[in-house]
């Protein structure tokens, strides 16, 4: 059993060591990454098998979940909400639409639209929507009537397809710019500048609001049928070279996609707010990269274990709000009653700092 504990142990490690590492440069690392909440529950167990027995063999995976203990606060947090609501607090909101149920023959604008009005949205930012009566601005139009929100611009993918992406706002919108990841790609980002009003003063801020979605994996249908007869063991079911391939070639094209964000971020000298889904799990360059000098607000206030992507894989959380460390973060929640396969996450952050 110990040499189990030794490997278990070392794979943790090397686990938790991934997002520090280009996947460009140790493919295999990457994908370790994705095993890492797997991992320290084996761990865990081999925790409490060598406790029980009170054995000093126990110390081995006790220093090694303790070494991990940050890496799985990225997927499971025991915060509260402040309930307390300040004339200074913003609520945002991320979802990926998915098109609006478009490919599964279904149109559920309005019922997403009421959803997210419920949480009372002064930002919303949405992915991949689209307009199946034509004009995606008229979407954008649509969207900012059915939510009461005065300012809104979209991006489109390419100028001959009717799919993009979306910043609403409360707020006045002074300026916004896509960010371009080249021609060969079906993803994007954005960003606008907000001004925000002190209630009080009547002093203004600018920040700064980016919407982003990173490469995917591009499951398709006879993947996720090879994951489930995987999962329950079929016979002829332990093929997944097909399913790795498209992982690292996942990884390959979001690398530089990252490395396009993280370059304007490091000049934007504004307080940021960063949401969107970014098909990667919090154990990875993805999340490392930018992430790096902001707050997530599900390790500030979330609860429990966390998973945005409802499919199958990739499990647990690929969409997240970051923010500022001069804005605070009171409450975070995500709904999984959304049509589609992501849940819809939202913050609401207390912007009292920026003016005082």
């Amino acid at each position: 059993m110990f040499p189990i504990t030794i490997v278990a142990g070392l794979l943790l490690l090397v686990s938790g060591f991934s997002p520090s590492v280009k996947p460009s440069y140790i493919e295999s690392i990457a994908l370790l990454g994705l095993a890492f909440p797997y991992l320290y529950f084996a761990n865990v167990v081999i925790l409490i098998y060598w406790g029980i027995q009170l054995r000093l063999k126990s110390i081995f995976p006790l220093a090694i979940l303790l070494i991990n203990f940050n890496g799985i606060s990225l997927y499971l947090q025991w915060n509260s909400s402040v309930k307390e609501v300040e004339t200074h607090d913003i609520n945002v909101v991320t979802y990926n639409a998915n098109l609006f149920g478009y490919y599964d023959e279904k149109w559920h604008v309005d019922s997403i639209c009421d959803i997210i009005k419920s949480t009372s949205a002064d930002i919303v930012l949405l992915q991949e929507i689209y307009n199946k009566h034509g004009d995606i601005e008229r979407m954008r139009k649509y969207l900012q009537k059915k939510l009461s929100l005065d300012y809104g611009v979209v991006s489109k993918l390419s100028n001959n397809r009717e799919y993009g992406m979306c910043i609403l706002s409360r707020y006045p919108i002074k300026n916004w710019d896509k960010i371009r990841f080249g021609r060969n790609t079906g993803n994007m980002s954005m960003y606008a500048d907000l001004e925000l009003s002190d209630p009080q003063s009547q002093n203004r801020r600018t920040i700064r609001v980016y919407n982003i979605h990173l490469q995917s994996v591009r499951f398709d249908k006879a993947d996720y049928q090879n994951m489930e007869s995987i999962l329950n063991d079929e016979p002829g079911s332990s093929n997944t070279d097909g399913i790795i391939t498209k992982l690292k070639s996942a990884y390959s094209k979001r690398t530089p996609q990252v490395q396009t964000l993280k370059k304007e971020l490091e000049m934007c000298k504004l307080t940021k707010i960063i949401g969107g889904d970014f098909n990667d799990v919090p154990m990875s360059y993805t999340y490392h990269e930018l992430s790096e000098d902001l707050k997530d607000a599900f390790t500030q206030r979330g609860s429990g274990l966390e998973t945005t992507y409802k499919g199958l894989f990739p499990s647990f959380r690929i969409d997240y709000l970051l923010y500022s460390d001069a804005m605070e973060c009171k409450s975070y929640e995500s709904f999984s009653e959304m049509p589609g396969d992501h849940k819809m996450i939202a913050t609401r952050l207390n912007t009292k700092p920026l003016f005082e």
